[in-house]
């Protein structure tokens, strides 16, 4: 049984909502995407290891707190420097800390396969990746907090839509333009329609094209607000002729 929405609204649903933009979703696709072939996308949530959030705030509290504690060491009797380089070295330690456990992560990795209708989202931590066939996933715009708890937007989340097991909980697809990408992902798991804008696909597009076509152009998947043409205009008018849509 589907896992209801924590914010108690209902999942977006299996549909191209709206036209995923270049500046927004598209221009991520403009160049090659680890794993892409007609059959499989992988998207990288996550590079591994590098400078993240935790890392940098660490680093700003080292230096706030050593310029503080220096004040402290001018201005108040029986604050020594020692006492300055402790409470400093805590905040830079757990800044190298979390720089190096970005390392030991498994890199979180969307895995998209058009064909056989399977998605695979990744979990948080060491927990598995949760991997179901697309129609299963249960995706939701879910706000972001600012730093002093104000509305600062929405992400892609998506939930273990069985509730049990190591993992559960909620899953990051996209960390703004919820309903850009997820129309994007919509749009590129319908295999009855052409390939979504973006030159990594543009190898790939002659070769769906003529799978379709021996098909028969059949109907699409899943519906659609936008229109989804084929590559050139003789394309298009094949396919409203063979497919009638």
């Amino acid at each position: 049984m589907p896992t209801k929405n924590w914010f108690k609204k209902d999942a977006l649903p299996f549909k191209i909502l709206t036209q995923p933009t270049p500046k927004n979703v598209v221009n991520w696709f403009d160049d090659e995407i680890e794993g892409l072939d007609d059959e499989e996308l992988i998207l990288i949530l996550r590079a591994r290891g590098g400078i993240n959030m935790p890392t940098v705030l660490c680093l700003f509290l080292t230096v706030f707190s050593f310029l503080v504690s220096c004040v402290f060491n001018i201005f108040m009797d029986g604050f020594t420097f020692k006492m300055t380089l402790q409470t400093s070295s805590m905040f830079l330690i757990a800044g190298i800390i979390s720089y190096l456990f970005g390392f030991i992560l498994p890199t979180k990795k969307i895995v998209l396969k058009r064909f056989t209708g399977k998605m695979t989202y990744p979990s948080y931590g060491f927990y598995p990746h949760m991997t179901l066939t697309f129609t299963q996933a249960r995706v939701y715009k879910s706000l972001i907090s600012g730093p002093d708890a104000t509305i600062a937007g929405h992400k892609l989340a998506a939930r273990n839509p069985y509730n049990t097991g190591v993992g559960k909980g909620n899953y990051d697809l996209a960390p703004a333009d919820p309903e850009e990408w997820w129309s994007y992902f919509v749009w590129y798991m319908d295999k009855n329609r052409p390939l979504p804008q973006g030159k990594a696909f543009d190898p790939y597009r002659e070769k769906d094209y003529e799978r379709r076509k021996a098909e028969g152009f059949p109907k699409p998947l899943y519906k659609s607000n936008i229109p989804t043409p084929e590559a050139t205009p003789e394309q298009q008018k094949e396919r409203e002729k063979i497919g009638g849509w």
